[in-house]
């Protein structure tokens, strides 16, 4: 694989992916990272425009057998796009997956996660690779939630980025349309009138809404719902990660 030196101007495009709005016009993201790039590259699922390096970086097998391009960057200018203060040496410029459409996860069947503004980066990343995991058929993000491909989401996938369908939306609306179809709605919530995780029965097709880490899940999407708690001790801890939650949630469903 030969490598090569980027252009004053593919280094200054790539350097706005960092940004919002960017990643947005563009329909790219940096995936930033080894293990991140190469779960990313092995599974085939995400369009890679470029490999960028930096200076000695040693690559290995899984890259050297690409026939992706492939850019080395001196110490200083890859670390004008890393995200990170301690950068391993490798990221990717990848291609944005392109939406789902509601129409196509109500015909779907299983378990369906809403993100209710999740804010948190590396909470929403850790959601992305449990919710992989688990098999889940797909994820509603709704408003005020961080980017999916923001780099510190990506990164905290651990390379599960791209496996699963994903819609941004209006969480009102759209749990409306799954109901109205066949759907069950329950929202994790620490509240007294909340049922027991252990005595939930999960239908087949249901959606799970998680919250905001501070004030959870929004009431008006609790409303004539049910809401499911994790039974713990809350004399030694107010509540749990909402990550962590999730990943609980998730195992209790997946038995």
């Amino acid at each position: 694989m030969a490598i090569s030196s980027p252009s004053n101007r593919q280094l200054t495009e790539w350097r706005k992916l960092l940004q919002g709005k960017y990643r947005k016009r563009e329909n790219k993201f940096i995936a930033e990272g080894l293990r991140c790039v190469e779960q990313i590259l092995s599974q085939n699922r995400i369009k890679i425009e470029a490999v960028i390096v930096e200076k000695d970086f040693h690559l290995d097998d899984s890259f050297k057998s690409s026939d992706l391009p492939l850019f080395e960057l001196d110490t200083d200018d890859f670390n004008s796009m890393s995200d990170t203060d301690t950068p391993q040496g490798v990221l990717a410029i990848c291609h944005t997956p392109e939406e789902t459409t509601l129409e196509e996860l109500t015909q779907s069947d299983g378990l369906l996660i809403a993100v209710d503004a999740v804010q948190d980066p590396g909470n929403l990343g850790t959601m992305i690779r449990t919710a992989s995991w688990f098999n889940v058929s797909g994820l509603l993000i709704g408003h005020g939630t961080v980017d999916p491909f923001h780099p510190k989401v990506v990164r905290s996938t651990a390379g599960a980025t791209g496996a699963l369908p994903y819609i941004k939306t209006d969480l009102s609306e759209a749990l409306k349309n799954f109901e109205a179809v066949g759907w069950n709605v329950s929202a994790l919530d620490g509240g007294t009138e909340s049922v027991s995780l252990k005595e939930v029965q999960t239908p087949k097709n249901n959606i799970l809404i998680v919250g905001n880490e501070g004030n959870g899940v929004n009431p008006e999407l609790m409303t004539a719902r049910q809401r499911i708690r994790i039974d713990g001790n809350a004399d030694n801890v107010e509540s749990l990660n909402a990550a962590v939650a999730l990943s609980i949630a998730l195992y209790q469903f997946s038995q």
